[in-house]
Order: C-alpha cells, then sequence, then structure tokens
C-alpha cells in the first residue's frame, strides 16, 4: 500500500501524539497564594484562615503543606499563605473553586494558584533499602 505525503505527516503526528500521552502524568502539584491583606486595609485574622482551611480545604483533600510567606504586589509587602496540595488532573477543579471561594469572601481581586506536573512523589523513612543479592 502506497501513503502519499498528507496521510505520512498524519500517521507520524498520532504516533507522536500517542507517546506523549503515555509519558503525561495525571499527577499534579498545585500551590495556592492567598493574600492576607484586604482592600479595605484590615486583614484576614488566625481565626478566619483557620476557619476558612478547617471548612474549604481541609474538606477537600487528604492532605496538604501550609507555608507563611510575605508576598510583594505592586511594591508592597503583604503576609500570605502558601498551600501546597498533591493532586491528580480531576481534582484541579476543587483547588479552583478554594481559591474562588477565598478570593470571593476576603475581597481579594485574585489567588494565585501555581499547576505543576509531578514526576514522582516518594516518601523517604529512616530506614535503609534492602539490597537484594
Amino acid at each position: 500500500m502506497k501513503l502519499n505525503g498528507l496521510t505520512r505527516i498524519s500517521i507520524t503526528l498520532v504516533l507522536l501524539l500517542s507517546s506523549v500521552r503515555a509519558f503525561a502524568s495525571d499527577d499534579y502539584s498545585v500551590q495556592l497564594y492567598f493574600g492576607l491583606s484586604v482592600p479595605d486595609g484590615s486583614g484576614v485574622s488566625m481565626q478566619q484562615w483557620d476557619t476558612f482551611m478547617t471548612e474549604h480545604i481541609v474538606t477537600r483533600f487528604a492532605g496538604f503543606n501550609v507555608v507563611d510567606s510575605v508576598g510583594y504586589w505592586q511594591g508592597k509587602p503583604e503576609r500570605s499563605k502558601i498551600v501546597t496540595i498533591l493532586l491528580k488532573a480531576s481534582q484541579v477543579a476543587e483547588a479552583e473553586a478554594v481559591a474562588r471561594q477565598y478570593a470571593k469572601q476576603f475581597h481579594q481581586d485574585s489567588v494565585m494558584m501555581v499547576k505543576s506536573s509531578v514526576v514522582k512523589v516518594e516518601f523517604v523513612s529512616a530506614k535503609e533499602p534492602e539490597l537484594i543479592q
């Protein structure tokens, strides 16, 4: 069977896209950056943050990490919280919902979300691995 140039290109593209999909990960690391300043000059209190976290983050995700931070926006420092969550692609919409809820509840212009593909997650214990002989 003879193939014309367009057919060869189409087959090559299908094969390339198939191989890319095979290496693509369904695992993501999402970082949400929550500013604690409110436009009226006040701020989100630690009790307000804890309540928000308990009601909107703890209820959606089995595990996550929270870091206190100072971010800068338009040259001004702002206290913030960075929440890192390892999740599946199907859960990204939940992270976006958390960001939208926070922005709405605390009158924020936005919440920054950084999504990165995860190649590998490993839990390293104190025990040395056994060597197989």
